[in-house]
């Protein structure tokens, strides 16, 4: 008999997809799973990490760039695993500015960084995923339904995403697939310090002492409750809906 090279190299058992894996949330998510012995399929944009751990294949996808989509697709249904869960945790905030200021470039790019690379990548897995019964987590923010000011663009794109959430949903219920989206609140990694400071927070610790619970939500947590939504059995009834992740009172 011959051998499996693919075999040897990742040994079988449950997969994940894990896009955006290179920033902060991505990167705990993969931890965690990784840390379960799920095999994961982790993206990136722009550059891979510098430490790739063991038990994860790093792929660039851009939703730009439609041959790093069909190249994940090739990857995810050659690989020998059943994909449990998809992960789409890629985004970008928005500068803070006003609607009136705001270029209305601005809201394009935003929108293409938060929604369409979802749909983009749902493009690339859907085949898998149906095949496998996988479930499918994104990852919005309370922004896409507590509209502040100052975050036009950011709300908007995470309220659409919503919308496709539950629009995909409905679509893929009769191929035994869930999605739903967690919108968690302030989180503490350094993407939430830069967007402090686009702000004018000048004293972050005075401002996260402010919050309900004098913190704001840790990365651990929030990407424990992220692979608990997407694959935990006493979630299996849930689809479509929005989870608040949010440190208040």
């Amino acid at each position: 008999m011959p051998i499996d090279i693919e075999a040897l190299r990742y040994p079988r058992g449950p997969m994940a997809v894990v896009t955006g894996a290179s920033g902060a949330l991505g990167a705990e998510i993969t931890r965690q799973l990784i840390a379960r012995d799920v095999f994961v399929v982790a993206t990136y944009r722009t550059r891979p990490p510098a430490e790739r751990p063991q038990g994860s294949l790093w792929e660039r996808f851009d939703a730009a760039d439609p041959a790093t989509a069909n190249h994940l697709r090739l990857v995810t249904e050659d690989l020998p695993h059943q994909l449990e869960a998809v992960f789409a945790c890629a985004g970008a905030p928005s500068s803070k500015k006003t609607v009136a200021d705001t270029d209305p470039g601005e809201f394009e790019e935003v929108y293409q960084a938060n929604v369409v690379s979802f749909t983009a990548a749902w493009r690339a897995l859907a085949a898998r995923a149906r095949y496998d019964g996988a479930s499918v987590l994104a990852v919005g923010s309370d922004a896409g339904r507590a509209a502040r000011a100052g975050n036009g663009p950011y709300s908007a794109a995470k309220a659409a995403l919503e919308a496709v959430v539950a629009t995909l949903a409905k679509e893929e219920a009769n191929h035994r697939v869930r999605v739903n989206l967690a919108a968690p609140s302030l989180i503490d990694s350094p993407l939430a310090r830069k967007v402090m400071a686009s702000k004018g927070v000048t004293d972050p610790e005075t401002y996260l002492a402010g919050l309900p619970w004098g913190r704001p939500l840790a990365l651990d947590e929030v990407a424990a409750a992220c692979i608990d939504l997407a694959t935990a059995r006493q979630w299996a009834y849930a689809s479509g809906q929005v989870f608040p992740l949010q440190a208040a009172t």
